[in-house]
């Protein structure tokens, strides 16, 4: 009983997950094509280092640094994410709206 709610809970993240991945697609549509894959790949990276509560805890200079993507770029991204409430910018971290 207790794995099949662990599995349930799995389940819905990972549908989240994809959900969240559609929005921010959806959003970079009528973006650039650098534009559009650097905010996929800020997407997935996020997700692979966001905190449980939707959090990340990094600098734009880490993030432009392990992503390895301009700053001007990721400036994009992030004015665009935050532009449809997909995330918000706080005293130096990055979080998810909850909806």
């Amino acid at each position: 009983m207790v794995r099949l709610r662990n599995e349930d809970v799995s389940e819905r993240q990972h549908f989240t997950e994809n959900k969240l991945l559609d929005t921010s697609r959806e959003c970079f549509a009528e973006e650039p094509d650098r534009i559009m894959d650097a905010g996929d790949r800020f997407m997935k990276y996020f997700l692979r280092n966001a905190s449980p509560e939707g959090v990340l805890f990094k600098t734009i200079k880490e993030i432009t640094s392990e992503m390895n993507i301009p700053h001007q770029t990721l400036s994009k991204v992030l004015k665009r994410l935050e532009e449809e409430e997909i995330i918000y910018r706080r005293n130096g971290i990055i979080g998810l709206w909850r909806k």
